[in-house]
């Protein structure tokens, strides 16, 4: 795994004036920096590849004021400069900050922890570690609205509290059949069950049992709301299944308030069980479980969204060349880049090996093609390390559009077959199926099949993709 360390001999604290920088990416929070020359290169060349680019402006620490730092930015601070703790301590508890440090010992975490420190993040700085804690500090994890589902048998007591919770800007889904439950958990990807006890025919027990015999639905938080308050009832709701329990008397703000809590929590405990641990995508199995939820939602409210599939070329040789460490490390970096050059609402996979997939979201494959290929140009221009000289590598990719699709097992093979012909004439190009079940009809540069259209994509709006600044 890729990580960048300093000169151990350099003594950057005592030798240079630390500086503030902004690295700024469309699809991350922003990043304030601060540190020396040395710190910032070390960030520079983590971030560049993964679409930051950083301000052309600093300032000196002695002229920065705590309240230049924005509310949509997460601070990473260079432990070895003096002032660092006490930055972090002015900058005060709501602003999330990230300190390099090779302190271990429990006195310095705790006198961190006293001045705000969010978290801290050992030299060297693994790049696959940091760009987590951006994700986790930045808010990716839980900016968008808590999906609800409310299991109730009675259609107006649920639907008094379903108004109320939206009032508090959760997204609220109300079902009145428990028996109905598994059909919508396989339907829809909820943040959070929240179930009553007493029930027709079943109960709140049995219903959270039922749920947890299926392992995708094994982390779903289970809330029960209920008027029951014999605590040994209570107690055995909690061990069969369910993460907590609350009387229908308890203030709503409260229960809005642990519900925000729990989604949380539980959407970070879910990045961490759900993904790669060397890129820290989504895993294989986890990316088709979305893709399946995805076709079924297309289906639903007639949405479009693309699969595209993306390969490294001649990856081996990168192994056979320069290590398998180096060869994680563009892994890594094709991971990361992938995920900062697209939206927030698209989902990047690792699918296996070298091969990564990429769901985006309410578009088509004319709609990304360009936004692909301008990313298939830019990860050709990264320059990695291979100890005796500098190298680049290229990728292959792949697009299918859902439409006219009937399964994911036929999505998957069209981008596939797409991925295939990318390869077969050339490398380093997309190819796009226009549709499910159709002869691939689109290639791309530097080369072409006989008989293939050259696509002309058209320019998709940058607001709502992501582009390399």
């Amino acid at each position: 795994m890729f990580s960048a360390k300093r000169n151990p001999e350099s003594s950057e604290a005592e030798t240079v004036s630390p500086v503030v920088t902004i690295f700024r990416c469309r699809a991350r929070p922003f990043l304030t920096v601060i540190g020396g020359p040395e710190f910032l290169s070390q960030l520079a060349a983590i971030l560049t590849p993964l679409n930051y680019t950083p301000d052309s402006d600093s300032v000196q620490v002695a002229d920065f004021d705590a309240a230049m730092v924005g509310t949509h930015t997460v601070v990473v601070i260079d432990g070895s400069i003096r002032e660092a703790v006490e930055l972090s301590e002015r900058m005060g508890a709501d602003v999330p900050k990230i300190l390099v440090s090779g302190e271990t010992d429990f006195a310095f975490r705790a006198r961190c922890a006293r001045a705000h420190v969010s978290a801290i993040v050992s030299e060297p700085i693994e790049q696959t570690e940091l760009i987590q804690w951006l994700e986790y500090l930045g808010g990716m994890y839980h900016e968008q609205p808590a999906s609800v589902l409310l299991v109730d048998d009675d259609p107006l007591t649920s639907e008094v509290y379903a108004e109320l919770l939206r009032t508090k800007g959760l997204i609220v889904s109300v079902l009145n059949d428990p028996f109905r439950i598994i059909q919508a958990l396989d339907s829809v990807r909820y943040d959070i069950i929240i179930m009553d006890m007493q029930m027709p025919g079943t109960d709140g027990i049995e219903v959270a049992k039922v749920v947890r015999q299926f392992k995708a639905h094994i982390a779903v938080p289970i809330l029960f709301l209920s008027a029951e308050e014999d605590e040994t009832i209570q107690m055995k709701a909690r061990h069969f299944g369910g993460d907590d329990f609350i009387t229908k008397r308890t203030d709503l703000d409260a229960i809005a308030t642990l519900v925000q809590l729990r989604v949380q929590r539980a959407r970070v405990m879910r990045a961490l069980i759900e993904r790669d641990g060397l890129t820290g995508l989504v895993d294989h199995l986890r990316f088709k479980e979305r893709a399946r939820h995805e076709l079924a939602r297309a289906n639903r409210t007639k949405s479009p969204f693309c699969m595209a599939m993306i390969d490294v070329d001649h990856f081996k040789r990168v192994n056979d060349s320069w290590g398998h460490q180096v060869g994680d490390h563009v892994l890594s970096t094709l991971a990361r880049g992938l995920t900062g050059w697209l939206r927030r609402t698209d989902l990047v996979g690792r699918y296996g090996g070298e091969e990564f997939a990429v769901i985006l979201l309410d578009t088509t494959p004319e709609a990304v093609f360009d936004v692909l290929d301008r990313f298939r140009q830019h990860f050709a221009t990264v320059a990695f390390d291979g100890d005796t000289e500098a190298f680049s590598v290229t990728v292959s990719i792949g697009i299918a559009g859902s439409e006219g699709c009937d399964d994911v097992a036929m999505l998957f093979a069209e981008a596939d077959r797409a991925l295939y012909r990318a390869k077969n004439s050339g490398r380093n190009q997309v190819v796009m199926a226009p549709r499910c079940g159709s002869a691939i009809a689109v290639s791309t540069t530097p080369s072409t099949v006989p008989g293939d259209e050259i696509f002309t994509p058209a320019v998709l709006d940058s607001s709502r993709i992501g582009t390399r600044s």
